[in-house]
């Protein structure tokens, strides 16, 4: 059976936005998958660059459920940025060690995402997103 030891502990940082906390309880060929930027983030030092910049950017991180099925977890929690609330829920996948290897994030409404992502792309090298209508 998965011990969720390093889950808990993920989690608990997250709440406190710290960084290191959080990047201790991954595994070193961790993948993340964000709406954030298209293409995922792979290994332990690419996937906490993108964490330090979102925990630096978010106001609070606040966990609602956790949903489990054998090493595969659901998180779903609120991030307040600024004067929007996202509604976000993370896939967590735990190796055999129980250290995170896999994350994929969902967020939404879609304005908050992109308000988000025009924050943080650049400093990540990417491209901000605009939401343009279709008229």
């Amino acid at each position: 059976m998965i011990v969720t030891a390093h889950l808990d502990a993920w989690l608990a940082a997250l709440g406190k936005r710290h960084v290191e906390g959080a990047m201790a309880q991954m595994a070193d060929n961790v993948t993340f998958r964000s709406p954030i930027i298209p293409v995922p983030f792979e290994g332990k030092e690419q996937v906490s660059k993108v964490l330090a910049q979102l925990l630096d950017t978010i106001e609070a991180f606040d966990l609602q459920l956790l949903l489990r099925n054998e090493a595969d977890f659901v998180a779903i929690f609120t991030i307040r940025f600024g004067d929007h609330t996202i509604d976000g829920m993370d896939r967590l996948h735990l190796n055999d060690a129980g250290l995170i290897d896999a994350i994929t994030m969902a967020w939404r409404p879609l304005a908050a995402v992109v308000a988000v992502q025009q924050s943080i792309a650049p400093k990540l090298g990417g491209k901000p997103m605009k939401l343009v209508p279709l008229e």
